[in-house]
């Protein structure tokens, strides 16, 4: 086969896997499986050793649910590096990082300038397994919704251009495909909220060492809990989560680096909205201060940002948004964003356009009331 040839052969393989991408994002899947599918229609036109994907909590940036596979011979130790270190010290700034900056995906080659042992997760993860090659990408519909790294081992050549390329193609329909599974669940969030909170103790090594009745339901709301899922690292990930962006939170090295908040929203296989949140509770009785995860039925105001996010706003018109609810004047807006009244005026105006009300309260009551009160709205 010529030249040519196999360069037609390469964009046909990825016009079909495109297609197939696109397909499997407006199937109407829930994020986990989406995330499974799309990995299964690309292995063709971008072969790959081992992947990892994951749901997020588009406000924290934190994972909600964790998929891997081929990664399976490096163990657990492997596993707890990632989430000890790795992930809180690598991925969630590159994420943020890829996020502010427009960038769809990423070659590790590349971010490292060529030189892989100045990654940390390359270092700690992908070469004591054999891999060597990944190509990395954040699935974004205005806020981040999942992502995923594609990984090949260091006998293979590393992903080319065209391979980057069709990956930056396929990012904007994933994330919007996992953008609608999160807003299918926006009706039921809220409803119920006044069930009785569960409450998680962690030790040190992050096993439970206490915890009520209705903790473990709300868990189990998450997931099929693992037999011994109290032992350390047999917890959901989302406890993991915001166990881990507590400690990182108050590690003296990783002041300022971060603006971590240990709390986390994920939806429930009820389809009920539920949120955890991390502290540390005070010494006592020659004890450690243990760990301390709530877990409970999210507010209405706490997932309101799914409305908003239901409009396709920019993040910059949300956070616009977000003070005009609060009440704030123009010049206020102006004064605390450090841009001019025009450029709020504009994004107010584009915030109208994009919800279709033409006044602030309109917009308010839209957005956030029709969620908060939504029996007040039903017709």
């Amino acid at each position: 086969m010529g030249r040519e040839e196999m360069a037609g052969s390469v964009a046909a393989e990825h016009g079909r896997a495109f297609a197939e991408v696109r397909r499997i994002s407006t199937a109407g899947l829930e994020g986990p499986e989406l995330l499974r599918r799309v990995a299964e229609g690309l292995r063709r036109a971008v072969p790959f050793d081992a992947y990892c994907a994951s749901t997020v909590d588009p406000e924290s940036n934190l994972m909600t649910h964790g998929i891997a596979e081929g990664m399976d011979e490096g163990g657990r130790e492997e596993g707890e590096a990632f989430l000890d270190r790795i992930y809180f010290e690598e991925d969630l700034p590159q994420t943020r990082a890829m996020l502010r900056e427009g960038r769809p995906v990423q070659l590790l080659s590349r971010s490292t300038g060529g030189s892989l042992d100045r990654s940390l997760r390359y270092r700690e993860l992908l070469r004591p397994m054999g891999f060597a090659y990944e190509l990395g990408s954040v699935f974004a519909d205005g806020s981040a919704w999942g992502g995923m790294d594609l990984i090949r081992g260091a006998d293979v050549p590393d992903f080319s251009a065209s391979e980057v390329a069709l990956l930056g193609r396929i990012a904007p329909h994933v994330g919007a495909g996992l953008k609608a599974a999160a807003l299918r669940a926006r009706a039921a969030a809220g409803r119920g909220a006044s069930e009785v909170p569960g409450v998680l103790s962690l030790d040190r090594q992050g096993s439970v060492v206490s915890h009520t009745p209705a903790a473990e339901h709300w868990l189990g709301d998450l997931e099929d809990l693992h037999p011994a899922w109290r032992g350390a690292g047999g917890t959901p990930m989302p406890v993991r989560m915001v166990a881990g962006a507590l400690r990182r939170s108050l590690d003296p090295a990783a002041a300022g680096d971060l603006d971590l908040v240990p709390r986390v929203r994920v939806r429930g296989r009820s389809g009920r909205w539920i949120s955890l949140y991390a502290s540390r509770a005070e010494p006592s009785g020659g004890r450690p201060g243990e760990t301390v995860v709530v877990i409970e039925p999210a507010r209405p105001e706490e997932v309101a940002w799914l409305s908003v996010a239901s409009y396709g706003l920019s993040a910059r018109e949300e956070e616009v948004v977000r003070l005009v609810a609060r009440g704030r004047s123009t010049r206020e807006i102006s004064g605390r964003l450090f841009v001019s009244e025009h450029t709020v005026q504009r994004h107010v105006q584009n915030a109208f356009e994009k919800v279709g009300v033409r006044s602030r309260g309109e917009l308010v009551k839209r957005l956030f009331f029709e969620n908060l009160l939504p029996d007040l709205f039903d017709d």
